[in-house]
């Protein structure tokens, strides 16, 4: 029999947006549930946020705002008995070394277990798909330059309207045709441009890419993060007593 008392207790910093923060728990339950059997679920705290002033205070450049709510949330977590940490969004880890400096829980970062499985699967050059900052700060391509591995961008233009259709669209889940196909075609421009593989780096882009259309490898870093996040939760369960 499982000793299911020893599975960490996992929190999540969500809301950023609401339809990504559901596809975390659909996940992780069900990554769990597989792993364990049964009738087995995780325990999860959850600390949803409201994402429109972290939009605002990203785009003002504003890391310290970002970091104290985000900080202030993680130490919510920590008080409802949370061992670990995620954060459920890629943009906001442009500040995720100054909210580990705010706060003692250990923080599962998606940026580098993203960058970490790119290497495993042995890539040498990724299309980065994701928010503008995600796309252009530094903070992902740093993780991924640590692997020895190339980042690819879309062009400027294509970077904005996909901003702009992540606040307008794919943060209500409300997401039209046109959208869906164009950021197909910026896919496969990124794959021309000489990636050999995609990275969807914003919880909401696998809403909209699907795996089953391109011929080069996907990785959607909520699969990742998820996974990342499920097995620092059931470590206990695999360490030699």
């Amino acid at each position: 029999m499982t000793d299911h008392g020893k599975v960490l207790k996992i929190g999540l910093v969500g809301g950023l947006s609401f339809p990504s923060t559901i596809t975390y728990y659909d996940r992780i339950n069900r990554l769990v549930n597989r792993r364990l059997g049964k009738a087995h679920s995780p325990r999860i705290v959850l600390e949803s946020l409201d994402f429109q002033p972290m939009v605002e205070w990203i785009a003002a450049r504003d890391g310290d705002a970002v970091a104290g709510e985000i900080a202030a949330a993680a130490r919510r977590l920590e008080v409802s008995g949370a061992d670990f940490f995620a954060i459920c969004c890629n943009t906001v880890h442009e500040f995720a070394d100054l909210v580990e400096e705010r706060v003692a829980l250990p923080l599962i970062n998606i940026c580098r277990a993203t960058a970490q499985e790119a290497a495993r699967r042995k890539v040498s050059t990724v299309g980065l798909l994701g928010s503008a900052f995600s796309m252009e700060e530094a903070f992902y391509r740093d993780e991924f330059a640590a692997e020895g591995i190339k980042v690819v961008v879309p062009e400027p233009p294509d970077r904005a309207f996909m901003q702009e259709a992540i606040e307008r669209e794919l943060c209500t889940g409300d997401i039209s045709r046109a959208t869906r196909e164009r950021f197909a075609r910026i896919a496969h421009d990124v794959l021309d441009a000489g990636a050999e593989a995609l990275v969807l780096a914003c919880t909401e882009v696998p809403l909209v890419i699907r795996p089953e259309e391109f011929d080069a490898p996907v990785i959607d870093t909520v699969d990742v993060h998820t996974a990342a996040i499920v097995e620092r939760a059931l470590a206990p369960l695999t360490e030699v007593t």
